[in-house]
């Protein structure tokens, strides 16, 4: 056997949550090695500058937690964080053929999309009974507390572009944690938001796109980071791990794995391989344009689209609109989130949406496996393929429930090794 690098903490791949465990390692004062099969650290975080302007492919904004404002700092990217403008208060839905503001929960007995009907049906959800089942679908738990019309016309859009998922089969249990609990504890998903409504978080970008953060990483943190580096076998020793890569053998006693659940799957054996193999993924392709600045209809955050308008186009974010600085003088681009289709279809869905005007693609992506998906039953799915881990192997990333940016981070920042 080729000769093995022994290193007392493993952790692959360099996505937001390697980073994440890579740093809370270093101010452990532990020693480790980052390993990543691409050229660059940053997975699903994916920049590109296309003639002025900055365009994310994956995330495009992030609710900041105060352990990654730490974590930024540290990175020396404190002067790179764009706060969201007054304009990201400002949100859309597209209902009816017609684009109409969408405001908070206040605002919903005025809104024109909901009829009289499922105002009343969400005005009287503290009236309903608790349910029974430990889980359910995101549609089921809605529809009995707030109606089916408020869930399919506003709650529908909002998850889909979270998790490009379909709400008759995400998990109430782990998508609306704090309800699902609510309900039992206070009766009412309405009293508990009232009751503990969620603190407010700064939403925010960074100049030159999230793709900066990997770039900042490495920087820092060059002599325990290797690229381009794919491993190809992880066996459990009697010490810890021997894992195989293209760039040779390396041994560790504790080992982390921040790998996609599929990438994954690969590597492992027996049970845990057939465990990974369940969870499945959404795929989902992001175009960006650019148009005139004073051509668009509207300006805000962006518009939701709902499932039930049958369209391959999901959602439009107002990217420069939303962040300074990622937009040439004169110009403004915004993002598509969209099933894959070809570009003319895409570009008459988006004239029926904005107004038919002349509009530049910029640059799309294609992603296969997008969004992990938190099905009914992802709870215990969750604690069995934790059971099934190996002594002193942890995992992280966004397969494990949550998919924010400063969350898929905590999931390796938290961890208790």
């Amino acid at each position: 056997m080729e000769d093995i690098t022994h290193v007392p903490l493993l952790i692959l791949g360099g996505g937001i949550s390697g980073m994440g465990a890579a740093f809370k390692a270093q101010e452990q004062g532990q020693e480790f090695l980052l390993l990543e099969a691409a050229p660059q650290l940053g997975g699903c975080l994916n920049s590109v500058e296309v003639g002025g302007h900055t365009l994310d492919n994956g995330a495009n904004s992030c609710a900041l937690s105060e352990d990654f404002e730490h974590f930024l700092v540290q990175l020396g990217l404190e002067d790179k964080i764009l706060k969201a403008t007054a304009l990201s208060k400002k949100r859309y839905l597209f209902h009816d053929g017609k684009v109409v503001p969408v405001g908070g929960i206040k605002d919903i007995f005025g809104a024109s999309w909901l009829s009289p009907k499922g105002k009343w049906r969400f005005a009287t959800e503290p009236f309903r009974k608790r349910g029974t089942a430990e889980d359910e679908s995101v549609a089921s738990f809605l529809s009995r507390r707030i109606g089916t019309e408020a869930t399919e016309k506003l709650v529908d859009p909002v998850l889909g572009g979270i998790y490009a998922g379909n709400i008759y089969y995400l998990s109430a249990a782990t998508v609306l944690e704090k309800f699902k609990m609510g309900e039992q504890e206070n009766g009412s998903m309405l009293c508990t938001l009232f009751k503990a409504p969620p603190k407010p978080r700064k939403i925010i970008s960074l100049e030159g796109g999230f793709a900066k953060i990997g770039e900042a990483f490495t920087q820092k943190f060059t002599d325990q980071v290797l690229l381009e580096t794919k491993v190809q076998n992880i066996e459990k020793t009697s010490s810890g791990f021997l894992v195989q890569t293209n760039r040779g053998n390396f041994d560790c006693k504790q080992l982390i794995s921040t790998l996609p659940a599929y990438l994954l799957a690969k590597l492992m054996g027996g049970d845990l391989k057939y465990h990974l193999q369940q969870l499945t993924y959404e795929e989902l392709s992001v175009s960006h344009f650019a148009e005139d600045l004073l051509t668009g209809n509207f300006d805000g955050f962006g518009i939701l689209i709902p499932s039930a308008s049958n369209m391959k186009v999901k959602g439009v974010l107002f990217t420069s609109s939303v962040f300074q600085r990622r937009a040439p003088k004169r110009k403004r681009n915004m993002t598509v989130f969209h099933k894959v289709s070809n570009m003319e279809s895409i570009q008459n869905e988006l004239n029926s949406i904005l107004g038919d005007h002349s509009r530049e693609l910029l640059h799309t992506y294609y992603w296969k496996k997008a969004i992990p998906q938190s099905h009914v039953g992802f709870g215990p799915w969750k604690k069995e393929l934790f059971e099934k881990l190996p002594h002193g192997m942890y995992l992280a990333g966004n397969y494990l429930g949550k998919v924010g940016v400063a969350d898929v981070f905590s999931s390796g920042y938290d961890l208790n090794l």
